[in-house]
């Protein structure tokens, strides 16, 4: 799959989102859900030769396949393997305070969907596994199992 992954993979409204972020040379931007690289892709191709894009992704298997697609950028690119949620303190690590434009696509991916082993999916009998970062050690499968029914109550309402 990682190889089709990239070939099929076409990013949403691609030209739409390149507009609204007026995309500009030597500009500094952040792909705060990378996943396979193609929205990081276009920012990094429109803000040639000196713009900069920072790619958070914490699927590992997304992860090795957006860097081998944006390894052509060279240090243009970097990737920072956590969630967006940890965007603040990800850009201090990297001395970055300011940057002209962030990207958001939320949700989960083909990516996610169509490996079974990944256990997202309902269209295939797998293990329930639904870790977005596999170096979690908890699994869906160990929450349903341990949790009570309030407290599984409380994670679909809270996340």
């Amino acid at each position: 799959m990682d190889k089709n992954a990239i070939d099929v993979h076409v990013p949403v409204l691609e030209d739409e989102i390149a507009e609204y972020l007026q995309l500009r040379n030597n500009g500094i931007y952040v792909d705060a859900t990378l996943g396979l690289g193609g929205h990081s892709e276009r920012m990094l191709a429109d803000t040639s030769p000196g713009g900069r894009v920072i790619g958070f992704e914490w699927d590992g298997q997304a992860a090795r396949l957006a860097v081998k697609r944006l390894e052509k950028y060279g240090e243009r690119f970097m990737i920072i393997r956590t969630s967006y949620t940890k965007l603040r303190e990800g850009l201090k690590n990297t001395g970055i305070a300011m940057v002209d434009g962030l990207l958001l696509d939320l949700g989960v991916s083909s990516l996610q969907l169509d490996s079974a082993e990944r256990g997202f999916s309902f269209q295939t009998d797998a293990p329930l596994d639904m870790r977005m970062d596999s170096r979690q050690q908890v699994t869906a499968a160990d929450l349903v199992r341990t949790l009570s029914k309030e407290e599984l109550a409380d994670v679909f309402y809270n996340f």
